[in-house]
């Protein structure tokens, strides 16, 4: 496939290396953008990734844009081939190999699937990303145990809060069906800092199958568990608009 053609995206971690791949990026946010690793189930491309970041130069055209069209439900981002671990701090905190890295940003899905129509839409560039903070990375393995009540991870800056389904392996015949899936949403019950939202809050959906028919649906509430500070916290969760869902690139082949 060529880079614009499928999703050769890879997955990262210390201490193996992974080769450099293409890495298509779902992108979310207004003021402060977060980009959401599009992953599959298997390398190079098990691994789902969440970075703050900024567009540099690029940004005014990236607002103006979301402005000009409040129908675009999310913009994705074609980055160069790169070796997504080189993001991430090592283990015993070294710094990553690099903190950028650069591509072209779309409204819309830039390889249009079947799930997702819109034409795309590029908007810009040669954009340089700066990584800001890298929020969430976890690779897919074969010891994965899926969790049975609905699980996201609750991100975002300052007014801007959104809920990624937190996705598992092992990719199994017996596993349930995994599935990628962005909206905005609010918190009730406790005060949420921008400190605490840097690395993800994991929240659980109490009672509810950890499966695509169990997923939020916009304006719904639901009582949730957060995982705070090594405690637990009942909250209500507020999902908005559903931003991204995608669950087909997620089924074992």
């Amino acid at each position: 496939m060529d880079e614009h053609g499928g999703h050769m995206h890879h997955s990262g971690g210390h201490p193996e290396p992974d080769a450099p791949a293409f890495h298509g990026m779902a992108v979310v946010g207004d003021d402060t953008p977060f980009l959401s690793h599009l992953p599959m189930p298997g390398p190079p491309h098990n691994e789902q990734m969440i970075v703050q970041a900024a567009f540099g130069a690029a940004h005014r055209a990236y607002r103006n844009d979301r402005k000009a069209h409040p129908e675009a439900r999310f913009y994705t981002f074609a980055p160069e081939v790169f070796t997504l671990s080189d993001l991430y701090p090592g283990e015993a905190g070294e710094p990553p190999a690099r903190t950028s890295f650069t591509g072209s940003l779309f409204r819309n899905h830039f390889e249009q699937p079947e799930a997702h129509p819109e034409t795309p839409v590029e908007i810009a560039t040669d954009v340089v990303v700066e990584v800001a903070n890298v929020v969430n990375h976890h690779k897919f393995t074969a010891d994965d145990q899926q969790p049975e009540e609905l699980t996201y991870l609750l991100f975002g800056k300052g007014s801007e809060r959104f809920l990624a389904h937190w996705i598992t392996g092992p990719f199994q015949p017996t596993s349930r069906q995994e599935f990628d899936h962005l909206m905005t949403a609010d918190v009730q019950g406790m005060e949420v800092s921008d400190d605490q939202l840097r690395h993800g809050i994991q929240v659980t959906v109490t009672g509810r199958p950890d499966e695509p028919g169990g997923k939020f649906k916009e304006g719904e509430r639901a009582a949730a568990v957060a995982a705070v500070n090594g405690g637990h916290v009942t909250v209500e969760i507020e999902a908005d608009t559903e931003l991204y869902f995608e669950a087909g690139e997620l089924t074992p082949h």
